[in-house]
């Protein structure tokens, strides 16, 4: 939180105000922004998806955020739909809890922290991943759910064998293979 914090934060990444360290952990002052809600819950109040231009707008101010992270040299590991909040009222999107991110590495991460549906490919056949491939997975898992309404996989296999199904009425340009 420090490193994406300072010098300039991102308008699109949750701000870290002040932190605390004591003797068995760390209290962090983040910001709060007001009113707002995660992605999820606001998914549920717009029927479970959103249109592609409503999508196109969040999609672009979360990989600003996850652009902004890598740049402070920081996996965030963890990019869904609980992880941003969204101002209702203004669509300002803000991407929070950094509790299974890590430094970015050069060198191949041997250990998943994330959400297992987010999971990179790489990790389920090789059991070894890079960050800036696993962030760019992890946006392009969102956008699915963001445009469909589910999650694009459901088990190792569907990844593995690249096997999901797009909802009903899902531009061609979404489904091109």
């Amino acid at each position: 939180m420090k490193k994406v914090s300072k010098p300039l934060p991102c308008d699109n990444v949750l701000e870290l105000i002040e932190w605390f360290e004591m003797s068995d952990c760390y209290i962090l002052v983040l910001e709060r922004p007001s009113p707002c809600m995660d992605l999820k819950q606001f998914l549920k109040h717009h029927d479970g998806r959103l249109s592609e231009a409503l999508a196109q707008k969040i999609m672009s101010q979360v990989v600003k955020a996850a652009r902004h992270c890598c740049q402070a040299g920081v996996f965030h590991g963890d990019i869904k739909a609980e992880n941003l909040l969204i101002n209702p009222d203004t669509l300002d999107v803000k991407l929070i809890d950094f509790g299974c991110g890590a430094l970015l590495s050069d060198t191949p991460y041997t250990e998943y922290e994330g959400t297992w549906s987010i999971s990179p490919p790489e990790w389920v056949c090789d059991g070894e991943y890079f960050g800036y491939p696993a962030t760019i997975w992890s946006l392009g898992v969102l956008l699915f759910y963001l445009v469909c309404g589910h999650m694009p996989f459901h088990n190792e296999d569907d990844i593995f064998y690249r096997k999901m199904y797009f909802a009903p009425g899902v531009s061609e340009v979404w489904c091109a293979p």
